[in-house]
């Protein structure tokens, strides 16, 4: 990379702002942060990484200290804590003209990853990052975290709120991952020296197709702006920022996203099945960004030539329920097995017992699904318009909506078993180059980068 600092770098402190966290998560964004934040700390990088609430059940990693409204609250001078206490954002009641929306259907939750109101650490003292600052007191201001109807509401309180820890932390720069965060980017750019740097894994226009917010997009269009840099994970998501935000192409760097490097070696009992027809599998949130309805038509297809195959749509979403009507429309439906909410376990062993994984997204900024699928030696079938299919090559590709290709390169699967095996066995391979080590060395790269 050109205009590169060569010197190694030295450890930062660097401040994240994201918006989930395992395992309380929403789909691929906070798997992603957590792997960032796990490997930019074994690099040498202290971390504080504030997201709207934590559950109590994270997993601590060295280096990593979790912040939510309650624990950082008591990194606040009283002075800071009446500001916010007396804060518009933090009184204003929460109006019904906009925010009656949920950008994110989980294909890992339905209720169960739910940010609860009632929810709070207490008790749990061991479970979060600044322990030593860590009393039974709880902030007098709330944020609901997730995706629900006062999302809009939620990431002014949040910046408002990250803005003051801030403050507190002095970090040497600022990480923010996806538009919930970026308008606290903003505001801690008005108040500190801090170098700003965005973290692009979707776009609006990734995410509702046709049915796009104007208030995000404006905020992602602001966002593109006022950075100092930006990272994406995928050559696709940058090339978006510049057709459609006018992003400054020199100020854009791809980091490609990585899976964990024990994933396919992590204890996951799998239960022999006796099923011993040809499984396809779907796994991700059933909404547009996705294609589940290109997976449903493709199937039809498939089952002329194979109708002993079964296809599994593992997860939740908006049209989740149309999907079901759809394959019973097509009269496939009882070659369809939806499992709705599916935990980490749960998935692994689906990847597990499955013969063939389908990712017919339209607009799939990266892709993290896919990676785990190939780490389990299982052969992918991948949309064109996706970020992974810029790094993985032992797999087969097609355009999203040619559904005649891609159920003629799964009927050539499904009816060789040795080409399978064969494609699996590549598929890791191609996978393992893929981790979040790598990922974060690409980050330390932007760090140094000159703008």
């Amino acid at each position: 990379m050109n205009n590169i600092d060569q010197k190694n770098t030295p450890p930062k402190n660097i401040f994240m702002l994201g918006w989930e966290y395992p395992p309380h998560i929403a789909g691929g964004l906070g798997v992603a942060c957590k792997g960032i934040v796990n490997s930019l700390s074994k690099l040498g990088h202290t971390i504080f990484l504030l997201v709207p609430k934590l559950h109590g059940d994270e997993e601590q990693i060295d280096g990593v200290n979790l912040l939510d409204i309650n624990s950082g609250w008591q990194l606040l001078g009283q002075e800071d804590q009446n500001e916010l206490i007396q804060s518009h954002s933090f009184n204003a009641q929460e109006s019904s003209d906009r925010l009656n929306f949920s950008p994110y259907s989980t294909f890992t939750g339905g209720n169960d990853y739910t940010y609860r109101s009632s929810e709070t650490l207490v008790g749990s003292e061991e479970k979060i990052g600044i322990k030593e600052n860590r009393t039974t007191a709880i902030a007098p201001i709330h944020i609901s975290g997730g995706y629900g109807p006062v999302i809009f509401h939620d990431i002014h309180k949040y910046a408002d709120f990250a803005a003051k820890v801030a403050g507190v932390l002095q970090p040497d720069l600022i990480h923010a991952h996806d538009w919930m965060t970026f308008p606290a980017a903003k505001k801690i750019r008005n108040a500190l020296p801090a170098e700003i740097i965005l973290h692009f894994h979707a776009t609006e226009y990734d995410r509702s197709g046709e049915n796009q917010n104007d208030y995000i997009k404006s905020i992602e269009k602001d966002a593109c702006e006022f950075s100092d840099k930006i990272i994406t994970v995928s050559d696709y998501t940058k090339n978006l920022l510049q057709e459609r935000y006018l992003a400054n192409p020199d100020k854009i760097f791809v980091a490609h996203n990585g899976v964990s490097e024990n994933e396919e070696s992590e204890n996951f009992e799998c239960q022999e099945t006796s099923i011993d027809d040809p499984i396809v599998l779907f796994l991700g949130r059933i909404t547009y960004q996705k294609g589940p309805d290109y997976f449903i038509q493709a199937a039809a297809k498939i089952i002329r030539e194979v109708p002993n195959v079964r296809f599994v749509m593992a997860g939740t979403g908006d049209l989740h329920h149309r999907m079901i009507e759809l394959s019973a429309d097509l009269g496939i439906g009882k070659h369809f097995h939806y499992t709705g909410y599916l935990n980490k376990e749960s998935a692994h062993r689906l990847y597990e017992i499955s013969d063939l994984y389908i990712m017919p997204s339209v607009s799939e900024p990266f892709g993290l699904t896919a990676l785990e699928a190939m780490s389990h030696n299982l052969p992918v079938i991948l949309s064109n318009q996706s970020g992974v299919s810029e790094v993985v090559n032992q797999c087969l590709k097609v355009n999203f909506w040619d559904t005649e290709e891609l159920a003629a390169k799964t009927i050539a699967l499904l009816k060789n078993r040795m080409l399978r095996d064969l494609m699996g066995q590549e598929a890791k391979k191609d996978a393992s180059k893929l981790t979040w080590h790598n990922n974060a060395k690409k980050i330390e790269e932007v760090y140094r980068r000159k703008v």
